[in-house]
């Protein structure tokens, strides 16, 4: 899997906004970045993501804006890739260019909720809370149209997403976008080893190995690229794992350790702790309550 510039929205110089649709069986995408801004909604689907340097978990209906040449994969859960799966993905993305929105119109108050929403595209974020419904009707009717219609929809999603302040960042304030691509590469190598593999132990010289480094030398690399150490990263992942377990009603604490890698318990506790706030028998108890009301 390598870092690459996917080139199959075909608007630049041609289109104003292109959208496109995928249903597949699971996302089957690399870690990639656009030369456009991508508005994605997720209509189907489950798993694990990266957006530039964040790590965390997907789900049905989340709804993410990201700028030009911010990378990122969207990796469904290992139950999609089961050849008896009867699950599927479905994604909707709208692509289009920060030149089309400052061009749009040149009225001053328009500019300012454009240039913040450019601004917030370029780390990544979720759109969350009532926006999200919002957006996801108009979403909706979009699909369904043409032309003026469809464009006037269009504008509607892009005002809603530069007023709400409804959004979660992603990529951290310190992370650098468009790394050079040989860096990107060896990147991508490491995350996809270690999205494979979390389930079991991960050893720093394996990792190392990959980028064909010293040990000392990867760490400073990966912190580089990252701002978290390795041990960090990998819990990370490891913990937006064991939520998306304990949201569901039927899984014990003792078995959401053991599947998500973990082999002592009280590492365990301490790593949820730490990364999530909550302990994991208070989270799945919010949980339930919430799936209940």
């Amino acid at each position: 899997m390598k870092a690459s510039l996917l080139v199959d929205a075909p608007i630049l110089d041609k289109r104003q906004i292109w959208i496109k649709k995928v249903e597949k069986p699971h996302f089957d995408h690399e870690f990639h970045f656009h030369k456009t801004l991508e508005l994605l909604w997720i209509a189907e689907g489950s798993g694990s993501m990266i957006i530039g340097d964040h790590v965390g978990k997907f789900e049905k209906d989340d709804l993410y804006l990201m700028g030009s040449g911010l990378p990122h994969i969207f990796r469904c859960a290992k139950e999609y890739y089961s050849p008896k799966s009867t699950l599927k993905t479905i994604a909707i993305s709208i692509y289009f260019t920060d030149d089309f929105l400052l061009n749009s119109c040149d009225d001053p108050a328009y500019l300012t909720h454009v240039k913040k929403l450019l601004n917030r595209s370029e780390r990544g974020v979720r759109i969350v809370g009532h926006t999200k419904k919002q957006m996801i009707d108009a979403f909706r009717r979009l699909v369904e149209q043409e032309g003026l219609g469809q464009l006037g929809s269009f504008f509607s999603l892009i005002q809603q997403a530069q007023q709400t302040e409804e959004v979660l960042y992603l990529a951290s304030s310190v992370y650098k976008i468009k790394p050079p691509k040989a860096e990107m590469d060896r990147f991508v190598e490491v995350y996809d080893h270690i999205l494979k593999n979390y389930q079991k132990t991960i050893t720093l010289s394996k990792v190392a190995s990959i980028c064909c480094m010293s040990e000392n030398a990867f760490c400073r690399f990966f912190k580089s690229k990252t701002q978290k150490t390795l041990t960090q990263f990998v819990n990370e992942i490891r913990i937006s794992h064991a939520c998306a377990l304990l949201q569901q009603k039927e899984q014990s604490i003792k078995n959401v350790y053991r599947q998500c890698g973990y082999n002592n318990p009280v590492f365990f506790h301490r790593a949820f702790k730490r990364i999530t706030g909550t302990t994991p028998k208070q989270y799945q108890s919010t949980c339930l309550q919430l799936d209940d009301q």
